[in-house]
């Protein structure tokens, strides 16, 4: 292993990986210009992303000319951008889910939520919601989670490009639902998850709506 933090985007290895992320399946001539060296450079680049198992290569065959490889991640480089993946966790609920079940684990989980989305809202100053989400992009940011706004119609559509709990999500979904609860009681308004990377696609999708919700109350952690 090249021993590559993710953090640094600052090498063209850095570089290549950030932009397979945001983006998905790209060229060698698309990796070229956004890393800035020569097209053989992100060969050689690619080569060892390759060996290491986090890019794999595919064909895509456009008219009748000869098909252009595509690079784009493997499941095993989501590891690297998870934040919080955390073995010992994993094994605590899967202990929990065998002893408790699985009732008594999502009430944990919706404990720990609610006690992020202290942490959250305390960071959370604006007051139109479009500003509430920026700040909440910020802050996760901050935390190593790659994230996108996109302005819809009536909502606000957080991309998450990087799972921060992905080995764990991968086996108990209540992860996802902690999250998407995590956020609609730090910003206040109904947030929905709509496309999900542990279905195969390219980002979370949080579907942040514009206005506040009265529904949405903010749960008190310890009297805070």
């Amino acid at each position: 292993m090249t021993g590559l933090s993710t953090q640094d985007t600052a090498t063209p290895a850095g570089q290549i990986l950030e932009f397979l992320l945001r983006n998905g399946p790209a060229s060698i001539k698309e990796l070229e210009l956004v890393s800035g060296v020569t097209a053989t450079a992100v060969r050689q680049q690619l080569a060892s992303l390759t060996a290491e198992g986090l890019v794999t290569m595919s064909k895509e065959r456009q008219g009748v000319g000869r098909p252009r490889n595509l690079y784009q991640l493997t499941e095993r480089s989501h590891s690297l951008f998870a934040c919080y993946n955390d073995e010992l966790a994993l094994d605590l609920i899967h202990e929990l889910m065998e002893t408790e079940g699985a009732d008594k684990l999502r009430y944990l989980l919706n404990r720990v939520g609610s006690k992020l989305a202290v942490q959250y809202r305390r960071q959370i100053k604006g007051q139109v919601m479009g500003d509430r989400v920026r700040e909440l992009s910020t802050v996760l940011d901050r935390r190593g989670i790659r994230v996108d706004l996109e302005q819809g119609d009536d909502v606000i559509i957080l991309h998450e490009y990087n799972c921060p709990y992905h080995e764990i999500a991968s086996v108990h979904r209540d992860i996802c639902e902690m999250e998407r609860s995590a956020f609609s009681q730090a910003l206040g308004t109904d947030v929905t998850l709509g496309d999900c990377i542990q279905d195969g696609h390219h980002s979370c999708q949080f579907l942040v709506s514009s206005r506040p919700s009265v529904s949405v109350m903010p749960v008190a952690v310890n009297g805070k």
